[in-house]
């Protein structure tokens, strides 16, 4: 069973679909376009309901044309409270990753050493290969999508792809992020995400979204660096309002200290 620092927080990104983007959209939405408004006042309101979650799935890391796969478990709940265990084969816990407040935590069971750190995009870029703010793994492993913050937003429709593009900018006018939208705005299928400056950190994806609890989960995830895909995670069953156990984001002993900023 591999056991790769980078290998446990892959799972933590409950990525989307990479996508192409055309041009930097206009001011002008065209006939029939979404309400960007109405769109992120939506997904707001999802991501305040989901209090508490629990997945069960597998996770596929590429890692130099290398493929690995390893079970994980996963619960999470607000504000922002995360852990994430791959599993032996015979269910037993291999590593444990935990995100409570500004620190996140590593296990490994087997050598029983526990590592902490600040729970910044930096620090987890270096495990995870792509720049992923803490409180956006939360939403993405509740199965919902993360909105960065903005300053204004604008829509405009890809016609090649036959849909829209809804992108976030800072106060300056630099990109932050890109939402790819079909069904007449009522999915939100990929998100490429930016630094503000026109870098892209990370696109990710959701596929086959079906409804569990009266909400969309992907069944299926996506995540790709400029390099191209780097990890996928397979949902197999998603629980919402779940019970936490009382000490679920404590490491079991003492962690030494990761470094970082």
């Amino acid at each position: 069973m591999p056991r790769h620092t980078s290998f446990i927080l892959a799972a933590f990104v409950l990525p989307l679909y990479a996508c192409a983007c055309a041009p930097t959209p206009r001011a002008t939405l065209g006939a029939g376009a979404p309400d960007p408004a109405c769109l992120l006042a939506s997904l707001k309101e999802h991501k305040k309901e989901i209090t508490s979650f629990r997945g069960i799935g597998k996770l596929t890391l590429t890692v130099k044309g290398a493929r690995q796969t390893t079970r994980i478990v996963w619960i999470g709940s607000q504000p922002g409270n995360l852990r994430v265990e791959t599993l032996g084969p015979w269910g037993q816990p291999n590593l444990t990753f935990l995100i409570k407040g500004s620190t996140f935590y590593l296990y490994a069971h087997r050598e029983n050493r526990c590592l902490k750190g600040k729970a910044t995009a930096r620090n987890l870029s270096r495990l995870v290969s792509v720049p992923v703010r803490p409180e956006d793994l939360f939403v993405l492993f509740s199965g919902q999508v993360p909105v960065l913050p903005f300053r204004h937003a604008r829509i405009r429709r890809s016609e090649q792809e036959s849909r829209w593009c809804l992108a976030l900018y800072k106060r300056w006018g630099g990109l932050v992020e890109r939402l790819w939208i079909t069904d007449g705005g009522k999915t939100v299928e990929g998100v490429e995400v930016f630094d503000g400056r026109g870098n892209l950190h990370y696109t990710a994806a959701f596929k086959q979204v079906q409804e569990v609890e009266g909400l969309g989960i992907p069944q299926e995830i996506i995540i790709s660096n400029k390099q191209g895909p780097v990890l996928s995670l397979q949902v197999e069953r998603f629980w919402t309002d779940v019970h936490i156990p009382e000490g679920a984001y404590t490491p079991q002993l003492s962690c030494g200290s990761g470094g970082g900023s």
